[in-house]
């Protein structure tokens, strides 16, 4: 008794099943397909309208484009890299017009990515960096030298107390040709093993 109850309700589950697929799909079908009338009226419309223009959005440098500037020093084998806010003079340039502004204005640069948030320059010289001093000798007595953006030495301070005859030769000479230091303690360290 409880299999034959099964069995009935089972086959009608189906048999209703079936019947509202087909019912949905025949009602739904209908509604999707576009009549050949509708595509003929849509075709003639889209050709009367103007041609709509594409528009490309270039990408221009803004007033809040960072540029980032990668250098690197190849006698120290430093990588010194300095972000600015883009300047007035070029906002609104394009890739191209930016290209064309490094090659006329910035020679030694070049160009790795460009966008409208952020840019990446780099260059390369062959000279130390900012971060070096040079422990080297001025009008006889022991000096330090600061490097300047050319790679030229800078004078920054003279010890006139101290002259480099009272040295020995061997650290006279060294002093002669320079000492390139990579910091301030360094600097520190090697002025007093000449000046103690």
């Amino acid at each position: 008794m409880k299999k034959n109850k099964f069995i009935i309700i089972f086959t009608f589950s189906i048999v209703l099943f079936l019947v509202s697929f087909s019912l949905g799909y025949e009602l739904m079908g209908h509604k999707w397909k576009p009549r050949n009338s509708d595509l003929v009226r849509n075709k003639d419309k889209i050709s009367n309208e103007k041609e709509i223009e594409i528009i490309k959005e270039e990408n221009k440098i803004s007033p809040n484009t960072f540029i980032e500037v990668r250098t690197h020093f190849k006698k120290c084998d430093h990588l010194i890299t300095e972000l600015e806010v883009a300047n007035e003079e070029i906002v609104n340039m394009t890739r191209d017009e930016y290209q064309q502004y490094l090659k006329t204005n910035h020679p030694n640069l070049r160009l790795i990515s460009f966008s409208n948030t952020k840019i990446i320059v780099w260059g390369e010289r062959n000279h130390l960096c900012k971060e070096h001093y040079i422990i080297g000798e001025e009008n006889g007595y022991i000096a330090i030298f600061k490097i300047d953006d050319r790679g030229q030495k800078v004078l920054e301070n003279v010890f006139k107390e101290y002259p480099i005859s009272l040295l020995i030769d061997i650290d006279q000479t060294k002093i002669k040709s320079g000492i390139v230091v990579d910091s301030e303690e360094e600097l520190s360290d090697i002025l007093q093993n000449f000046i103690s």
